[in-house]
């Protein structure tokens, strides 16, 4: 390949040449030899092999020559401007594909900057070194030798000196493959290495980011088997990530004094590579070390940061290995990076968790727990960057009768925003509490919040609702109207006449609006973000949020609020926080009598549990449901120990009857979700995933439906059981 690479790039006079081949997966073209010239560090590294917008893709593909022009570039940069990167001059592509009757091997792409005329006869010579080349890769084939791009493509000179020529020449000459090969130059690959390292570096936000990194283009392209990376905590060694390690070997570094006589801490203490061709030579070093079952040769290697030591690189090589001196002074080089890296990613995390975790704190606790409603709320964080938006949702008790559903969106994302936002919901309460209506409330909050000269403003939307009418009284600063859904499914959006967003106007009326709602309908409040109103519109996302109602008008509660969670834009690209408030008035008056119940369990009261199965029993007695009462008993004993045990907090337990089933819902403060899992490796023993796990393959055997879903701060767990038709019906 590089002999007829370098003949092809001088006769045709190119810039750029390359050979692609098909990676070990099959699913990508990679480039694996190329021409040294002054832009082969531009030339793209790899690509799917179905992507029909890159020359060497699509000749691949179809077997047929590819020619893309200064036209059809700029067209490709207008739709993935990331091409720019690769193409910011003037370009002529041509590729070819390599292949023979029996198999596709890639495709050869040479360029030219500025664009010249390719004559017929050029292109005569491209098809025929190509079919050449693509037959002598079939014969190494047949012979049984692996055809695949390497991790780094090997760089060729185009130009031989003449003395070495007539040296060669002299002593028989040897072939033009193997002069090729010999003349590649080192320096150009490393710069090629360093180049597309700081390229996937700069878009790594966490630090497994950095792992997964330093695993595709640090080791592996070395011939490295596995590689750890550790930072520095409190005099520890940390892991923050690997790969090939055995478990076994991560739990022995990670919470490593500094202090230990190891080569992990000696490579931070003394900032000192060490290197160990074989095993040998690592236990010479150090008597105590067995390793062997990990690797024959060893890199111990100090990540730097800012002028200082903050962790260290493990890697480990399957066979005996020396890396020569400009390979050391390479993989330190890329070591910096990644240390950088390490440490921006670090920071941007523990950032993004204080600043999510201010938030969520002057979020609800817990929702209140009511006959006539239930009620449930999602919270979800935007994800382009470590501020927060100041998205928020309150119920507050009113007096008499009544219940207040309020939601919110503060101005912006920062640390300002969600202390406005902690203001306003304080400021509603208290209003609230103060038998204030919706239209006071508003208006006294608004000049509050001008009088603070924070030069944000704030959207809000105030809910009234009489439990004994299911009337309610509505008023808006600025904000969506909610949307309500009927028992048959029928959404309507009520004609509010909303007064401008809070902060802006001290002298603003905010007019409030009766409203009605139906029993056994459902009501949503929410924020923007929720469906990306602000990209479709608030009138599309009040049609798409009446559809979901509509289509859950008989689901559980938990279960709709899941499914417009699902409908937001994913994590990966929310830009903005989104906040729901979803009830549905049951009525105190109409419909049939329903029982509802709740219970609470102190922090870590596992006694508690035992006097829970006894109020649970005495209940579904009172309610003539004693045949549900042993399947309920074992699935709250234990959905209720694992959020003891895993969540470390207090845990509230509500149930609630229906005419055909029973729910019951376990409410703690941690908000990961629990996992149920039905096979555990002899090595997790202690896997507290894995523990809760084991009793939730209980529930999910003998509940007729369960989930679990994140409220306020914390989650909801909940199950339902179907309620056996009586005899006498």
């Amino acid at each position: 390949m590089a002999a007829a690479l370098r003949r092809l790039h001088t006769r045709l006079r190119a810039s750029t040449s390359t050979v692609y081949l098909v990676t070990g997966d099959g699913r990508e073209l990679a480039a694996a030899v190329s021409v040294d010239c002054p832009l082969g560090f531009t030339v793209t590294p790899r690509m799917p092999v179905d992507d029909r917008w890159r020359s060497a893709a699509e000749a691949h593909r179809t077997g047929e020559r590819v020619v893309m022009g200064n036209a059809d570039y700029e067209k490709l940069i207008r739709d993935d401007p990331a091409i720019v990167l690769y193409m910011p001059f003037p370009v002529l592509v041509v590729s070819v594909p390599l292949r023979t009757q029996e198999r596709r091997f890639g495709a050869l792409t040479l360029r030219w900057v500025p664009p010249r005329r390719i004559e017929a006869e050029e292109f005569r010579y491209l098809a025929t070194v190509s079919d050449a080349l693509a037959r002598d890769l079939q014969t190494f084939t047949d012979q049984g030798v692996t055809v695949a791009a390497p991790f780094v493509p090997l760089f060729v000179s185009a130009h031989e000196p003449a003395a070495q020529a007539a040296t060669e020449a002299a002593a028989g000459g040897r072939d033009d493959w193997q002069t090729a090969v010999g003349s590649s130059v080192a320096a150009s690959t490393f710069v090629y290495q360093l180049l597309e390292l700081a390229s996937e570096l700069t878009a790594a936000v966490r630090p497994r980011d950095v792992v997964s990194i330093a695993w595709t283009q640090v080791a592996r392209p070395l011939g490295g088997r596995a590689v750890m990376l550790c930072l520095v905590e409190s005099a520890r060694l940390r892991v923050v990530g690997s790969a090939g390690f055995p478990r076994e070997a991560v739990r022995r570094v990670s919470g490593l004094p500094l202090s230990r006589d190891a080569p992990e801490a000696d490579a931070v203490v003394k900032i000192a590579p060490m290197f160990f061709e074989t095993a040998q030579d690592l236990r010479a070093s150090y008597p105590g070390l067995h390793r062997d079952e990990e690797g024959q040769s060893w890199a111990f290697l100090p990540l730097i940061a800012d002028g200082r030591a903050i962790g260290c690189c493990v890697l480990v090589f399957d066979r005996p290995l020396r890396l020569r001196f400009e390979e050391r002074a390479l993989l330190m080089l890329m070591l910096g990076q990644v240390g950088q890296s390490l440490e921006k990613t670090r920071a941007y995390e523990l950032e993004h968790a204080l600043a999510q975790g201010l938030q969520r704190g002057l979020l609800p606790r817990s929702l209140p727990h009511l006959a006539e409603v239930d009620i449930t709320a999602r919270y979800l964080p935007a994800t382009a960057g470590p501020d927060v938006g100041g998205d928020w949702y309150d119920v507050v008790p009113l007096p008499g009768r009544g219940v207040g559903f309020v939601i919110g969106d503060v101005e912006g994302h920062s640390l300002e925003a969600a202390g406005i936002m902690g203001q306003i919901r304080t400021a509603v309460r208290s209003y609230a509490a103060e038998g204030h209506d919706p239209s006071t409330v508003l208006s006294r909050s608004n000049r509050l919040i001008t009088d603070l000269d924070a030069d944000l403003f704030a959207t809000c939307c105030c809910l009234w609702l009489d439990l004994d009418t299911g009337c309610a009284v509505v008023a808006s600063a600025g904000h969506s109207p909610p949307v309500l859904s009927d028992r048959d499914g029928l959404a309507t959006v009520p004609d509010l006449r909303a007064g401008p967003p809070l902060g802006v106007d001290p002298g603003a009326v905010y007019p409030q609006t009766e409203i009605e709602l139906s029993p056994d309908g459902m009501t949503a409040l929410y924020t923007d973000g929720l469906l990306d109103a602000r990209h479709i519109g608030p009138d599309a996302a009040a049609e798409r949020l009446s559809r979901h109602l509509a289509e859950g008008r008989t689901q559980n509660l938990e279960v709709v609020a899941d499914q417009l969670v699902g409908a937001s834009p994913p994590q990966a690209l929310r830009e903005d926080d989104a906040a729901l408030l979803l009830l549905r008035y049951e009525g105190a008056r109409e419909g049939p009598h329903r029982h509802v119940a709740r219970a609470f369990v102190q922090r870590h009261d596992l006694q508690r549990v035992g006097h829970i199965r006894h109020v649970l029993r005495d209940l579904l007695h009172d309610w003539d449901l004693d045949a549900l009462t042993d399947g309920l008993e074992l699935m709250a004993s234990e959905v209720v120990t694992n959020a003891l045990i895993h969540a470390h907090s207090e845990v509230d337990v509500r149930l609630r009857e229906y005419p055909d089933r029973l729910r019951v819902e376990v409410r703690d403060s941690d908000p990961h979700p629990p996992v149920p899992v039905a096979f555990v490796g002899p090595d997790e023993p202690g896997n507290q995933e894995a523990e809760s796990g084991r009793g939730l393959l209980i529930v999910d055997a003998l509940a007729s439906a369960w989930g679990s879903s994140p409220a306020g701060r914390g989650k909801t767990t909940w199950f339902e059981l179907e309620i056996p038709p009586s005899p006498w019906a």
